[in-house]
């Protein structure tokens, strides 16, 4: 049985990451909605894709949305905005499907910073606030003026003086904050639906254009991120992927900037190491235990008008699966296909490693598939480990099943993926 998943709104960064990484899962099939024209439109198949009158401050909102979830026999929505989060936080009880979103009190939290500020007050890594510019001793400047509710730094500014101040206005809309002048992280975090905090993992905000990290590098979870986060899970309800950010002040010590109980298009990162955020979520929504195996290495992801990975992973033997990973839905994966040439052109050895069950030959040519792409072909049955037909010297191993990934791995300790994950060996 696949649950039929809606992303909504469906065109923006992070929802088009949360696309990529549900597409080729066996357990969903991926709707998208919109209330406007955007990229999702050239993104999704036509009849996965639907725009229309979704504005959730429309006074026709929830019956236009809950046709559409009739419509499509949608069984779980993943909103991908602040104010849709927070929406669906506080009206989850009015559709009759289960959301992706943690609890009312958290998303409310997280949209309002005058909230988030007073929620962590007592502790050291909340910045210090003024009531106004006013308000700010004259050795205190400069002083950062953002939005109560905003991301991004949409909006934000910098008042460097008290002269400066005088010539600015900023009401109770405007929270006013000490500068921060060290370097910032985002920390991508995962709560199960007990409520246990299973995944923190830092990265570096290297280069920022309309408030998203074009570059982005993995750095260490330092102790000082890693208990920050967990005061956070510890007094907010997360369900789900979620994520902070943080600025060194002047003494080097990480201040707390903003919290989305949402996932983020730049969480791409960690689901190429291993970490499908949204698709644990759908685990966890649906009453499922999850786990995860992350791949080891340095990792920097670069945007302009698509993603690129710089990952360090030296191979010259991939092991690869037929069915569901070659094979999906009975058409060949175009993106597995390319990675198999680039490797033919680098001249790699393939190994195909299948359970199929049937005539593998017939198989094969039924899809145009030529035996000689491998350079040998294993086909066992399902009382063998996969295992026992790999040379684990530099090696990396492809399949759907992570069960097997699991295996392989915890024997050998090589690079597992699974297809999603398959994009960020493609060069070009």
């Amino acid at each position: 049985m696949k649950w039929n998943v809606l992303i909504f709104p469906a065109g923006a960064e992070n929802a088009l990451e949360i696309y990529e990484a549900l597409r080729y899962n066996l357990n969903v099939e991926v709707f998208g909605a919109s209330g406007k024209k955007d990229f999702a439109e050239y993104k999704y198949p036509d009849d996965r894709y639907i725009e229309g009158d979704f504005w959730i401050y429309s006074k026709d909102f929830k019956a236009n949305f809950q046709t559409l979830l009739e419509k499509y026999k949608i069984d779980i929505v993943i909103p991908t905005h602040d104010d849709a989060a927070l929406y669906f936080a506080e009206n989850r009880n009015q559709f009759n499907v289960r959301i992706l979103v943690s609890d009312a009190r958290t998303a409310k939290i997280c949209r309002e910073k005058r909230l988030m500020y007073q929620e962590i007050s007592d502790m050291p890594f909340c910045p210090i606030t003024y009531q106004s510019l006013e308000a700010v001793p004259k050795e205190d400047f400069p002083v950062f003026v953002k939005p109560n509710i905003g991301a991004g730094g949409r909006g934000a500014f910098c008042i460097k003086s008290r002269e400066d101040a005088r010539k600015e206005s900023c009401g109770e809309e405007f929270v006013v904050a000490e500068f921060l002048p060290g370097k910032e992280l985002t920390v991508d975090c995962f709560t199960n639906r007990k409520g246990e905090l299973v995944f923190v993992g830092a990265r570096s905000r290297d280069r920022i254009q309309m408030g998203i990290a074009f570059r982005s590098t993995r750095v260490p979870a330092t102790d000082e991120i890693y208990q920050m986060a967990k005061i956070l899970n510890g007094r907010l309800s997360f369900l789900g992927a979620w994520y902070f950010q943080v600025k060194e002040d002047k003494e080097g010590q990480y201040k707390l900037l903003e919290i989305s109980c949402r996932q983020s298009g730049t969480m791409t990162l960690y689901r190429h190491l291993g970490i499908n955020f949204p698709m644990l979520g759908v685990f966890e929504l649906m009453g499922r235990d999850t786990s995860y195996v992350l791949n080891s290495g340095e990792c920097q992801i670069e945007r302009c008008l698509m993603t690129k990975f710089k990952y360090e992973c030296s191979f010259e033997n991939v092991y690869i699966d037929m069915d569901d990973t070659i094979i999906i839905d009975g058409k060949v994966c175009t993106v597995i296909i390319a990675f198999i040439y680039q490797c033919v052109n680098m001249q790699k050895k393939i190994f195909l490693l299948t359970r199929h069950e049937g005539d593998l030959s017939d198989f094969m040519e039924k899809h145009k598939l030529s035996e000689t792409l491998f350079d040998k072909i294993y086909h066992i049955g399902f009382d063998v480990a996969k295992a026992t037909f790999i040379d684990p010297q530099n090696s990396i191993f492809i399949d759907n099943s992570y069960q097997e990934r699991k295996a392989i791995y915890e024997m050998y300790g090589i690079p597992v993926f699974d297809v999603d994950m398959v994009d960020m060996l493609l060069e070009g």
